[in-house]
């Protein structure tokens, strides 16, 4: 890991944002996204925070949110910028391709929807209004230490570097020393290779998530030809709150967005379903290796993207954002009645 000058870090995504942008073909120093505050949380009301929209290169950034050790010259900084580009690197063109495929009527999309699954989970676990939850989701990682000596000079320097902002940034986000120095040791300890060759701890989770025979997974795909799609301060939203599921809704770009499930189907079912009918099901899972992946594509369901954008309003830090400033599809269209 070595230092570098990035000091305005981004915690969700630029290319995130800039497939939400108002001028998507506009040079990327100029492109833009509307900002919306939120007024009234529970009739969802929203303000528009300017009629030009945000210049995406400073938006969802703060100053050396991410940096663990700020040098003496003030130039350089060690922090997680090498290993965030990693997973961004990948996320505009497995959208456009998840996409196309989809309207073409193939649904061999499992890589796609494997990577956008780990490039969005990463908007979530580095998001500054996600600390405590991020810290709750996986408890105990920050715990370790690595055992490679290089590996662990680095770790040392995120308890005893030089963190100018650590002040600052735990009043401004209502948290402890504690939980901000845990959290970068989290990210430290999820997104770093521990050996050459191998994939990080992140990997290894979402690995295991996925191809846990256990599990039922299931991804629903919308896309829109003249609705948009709000994009969270958060990264993502939860289109329900269940225990026996785990389930997040991710933005795609301006038009579309992703639903992801994965739950136990012996737990979901309980007390729901015959036995034999359940033992039947779970004996015909068995027998599928790898887990499959369950996509379904619906273009232009308003009811969908009404509840999506609702709950992007609902559970958002403070702000939503959107490619279009009218027009905003809150509410499930009505059939008119005679």
């Amino acid at each position: 890991m070595e230092a570098n000058n990035t000091r305005n870090q981004h915690f969700l995504a630029q290319v995130d944002q800039r497939l939400n942008a108002l001028n998507p073909h506009a040079h990327k120093d100029n492109q833009r996204i509307y900002s919306f505050k939120i007024a009234k949380r529970e009739s969802y009301l929203l303000k528009l925070e300017n009629s030009k929209g945000n210049f995406i290169e400073k938006n969802l950034s703060v100053f050396d949110l991410f940096s663990f050790d700020v040098l003496d010259d003030n130039k350089l900084r060690y922090n997680f910028e090498s290993l965030f580009q990693r997973y961004e690197g990948y996320i505009e063109t497995h959208t456009k391709s998840l996409l196309a495929k989809l309207n073409a009527g193939d649904h061999d999309v499992k890589s796609e929807i494997i990577d956008l699954f780990a490039a969005k989970l990463i908007n979530f676990v580095r998001n500054p209004f996600c600390i405590q939850k991020v810290l709750n989701t996986f408890p105990g990682v920050s715990s370790y230490d690595p055992t490679d000596r290089v590996l662990l000079a680095s770790y040392r320097r995120i308890v005893n570097g030089k963190k100018p902002q650590q002040e600052y940034l735990c009043r401004t986000l209502g948290i402890s020393d504690l939980q901000y120095i845990e959290w970068l040791r989290l990210l430290f300890m999820l997104l770093t290779p521990m050996y050459t060759g191998h994939t990080n701890f992140f990997e290894d989770i979402i690995k295991n998530l996925l191809e846990d025979r256990k599990n039922y997974i299931a991804a629903f795909v919308c896309e829109y030809e003249n609705a948009y799609c709000l994009l969270s301060d958060r990264g993502f939203s939860q289109p329900f709150e269940n225990g026996a599921h785990m389930a997040f809704s991710f933005n795609l770009c301006s038009t579309a967005f992703v639903h992801y499930f994965v739950c136990d189907p012996v737990v979901l079912l309980k007390d729901k379903a015959h036995p034999e009918l359940l033992a039947y099901a779970l004996a015909a899972r068995e027998k599928v290796w790898p887990p499959q992946i369950n996509v379904t594509f619906r273009r232009n369901d308003l009811n969908m993207l009404a509840q999506y954008n609702r709950r992007v309003v609902e559970q958002c830090y403070e702000r939503v954002f959107c490619a279009a400033k009218n027009g905003l599809i809150l509410f499930e269209p009505r059939l008119a009645t005679t």
